[in-house]
């Protein structure tokens, strides 16, 4: 099991993406605004518009589901259920937490879950 000063260290970790993150949403949210805005003169100005606004706010999506789960990782934290795998409840492996402190399935599992996430 995780000992109290790794824990300390992850949440630490999980803070500090969660603030970076929170400032890249916010600068796309107003790039994105900005893009709408944009004045668009004919076909090309237009498709290149849409085109960037389309990208920025995929990423800004992909942004905000980390986010989330940074949240729920700063929860479990909180109560004690940090580390442990959401599928087999067994340890997620430390190396595993240090790449990704939000893992919320051990290395066996998150193959498994990706693979539930394609069949929807």
């Amino acid at each position: 099991m995780l000992n109290k000063q790794q824990i300390e260290k992850l949440n630490q970790q999980l803070l500090q993406r969660k603030e970076k993150l929170t400032k890249e949403v916010n600068s796309s949210r107003q790039i994105i605004n900005d893009l709408l805005c944009e004045d668009t003169y004919d076909e090309i100005d237009f498709a290149e518009v849409s085109s960037d606004s389309f990208n920025m706010n995929a990423l800004r999506n992909k942004q905000l589901e980390e986010l989330k789960e940074i949240e729920i990782a700063l929860k479990k934290i909180k109560n004690n259920s940090y580390g442990v795998c959401e599928m087999c409840n067994e340890k997620i492996g430390i190396k595993r937490l240090k790449a990704k402190p939000h893992a919320r399935f051990c290395v066996d599992c998150r193959p498994v879950y990706e693979e539930t996430l394609k069949k929807k």
